[in-house]
């Protein structure tokens, strides 16, 4: 067996789960999962945080090989994790070779969602919440167009490569303001509420606050601290942003107390 490929799949395999959000203690389970189906193993050593991986494989009668990973940019995507472990699954259960394994997770990481796709579905976000919590048709066609908006200031931020923080801030400015455009629009018809709780729910770090709980329910402390930390730090970006939002145009643009 090749170990070095052994090695660089297992690798790239707990990457890709990494970048997509996985919690590190699924990471870990999959790459010891790889790493063990090596001949003559004398043991494997794997160690994940969030910002980076260190595994090391030892094979009887040969030097140990160590890899260390760092991880930038943790998003989510859910379909990857989930094609990961198949992957995973299939060559550890013997169905695939390692060189195939390898293919399919190279092909994997090059797969991109387009721009367009992605604002769809921030779009379709925005409508969900909306029927969620009871919206009208003013508040689903507000929700439409603040999302659509949403998309664009999204769109705008990656291109000029804002950091993730300031993203944040950035897109809830623009929630803000193309919510009281709407609310200007429909007036008393419109519910603020509805339209701005839905259409943060893009930007709202659910994943992060999921995987912080299970990773510390599972003993990885550091890792669940760091993501609690990120969480923290979406959601005050959000609501900062909310908050410089309202104070910036909600008075200039309902002028005379359209609010309701």
């Amino acid at each position: 067996m090749d170990t070095q490929l052994l090695m660089t799949t297992a690798m790239l395999a707990g990457k890709l789960m990494l970048l997509s959000g996985a919690e590190t203690y699924r990471v870990e389970d999959t790459i010891h999962h790889i790493l063990g189906t090596a001949e003559n193993l004398e043991y494997a050593e794997v160690l994940v945080i969030m910002t980076g991986i260190s595994a090391t494989l030892k094979i009887k009668d040969e030097p140990a090989i160590s890899l260390i990973k760092r991880v930038n940019s943790i998003g989510t995507n859910l379909s990857r994790i989930v094609s990961v472990n198949d992957i995973s699954r299939r060559y550890c259960g013997g169905e695939i070779s390692l060189e195939d394994a390898y293919t399919e997770l190279d092909s994997l990481q090059k797969k991109v969602y387009r721009r367009s796709q992605y604002s769809l579905a921030v779009v379709g976000i925005c409508v969900g919440f909306s029927l969620l919590f009871g919206g009208s048709i003013c508040e689903i066609i507000a929700s439409f167009a603040v999302g659509a908006f949403l998309a664009i200031c999204i769109a705008a931020g990656k291109l000029l490569k804002f950091h993730a923080f300031l993203l944040d801030i950035f897109a809830a400015i623009g929630v803000a303001f193309a919510t009281i455009i709407m609310k200007f629009i429909f007036g008393r018809h419109m519910s603020m509420d509805v339209v701005m709780i839905s259409c943060i729910m893009p930007l709202v770090p659910g994943v992060a606050i999921t995987n912080a709980v299970r990773d510390t329910l599972q003993g990885d402390y550091l890792s669940g601290a760091a993501r609690l930390l990120e969480a923290f730090l979406k959601a005050a970006g959000i609501a900062l942003g909310i908050g410089i939002g309202l104070a910036l145009f909600s008075g200039f643009i309902l002028n005379g107390g359209a609010m309701s």
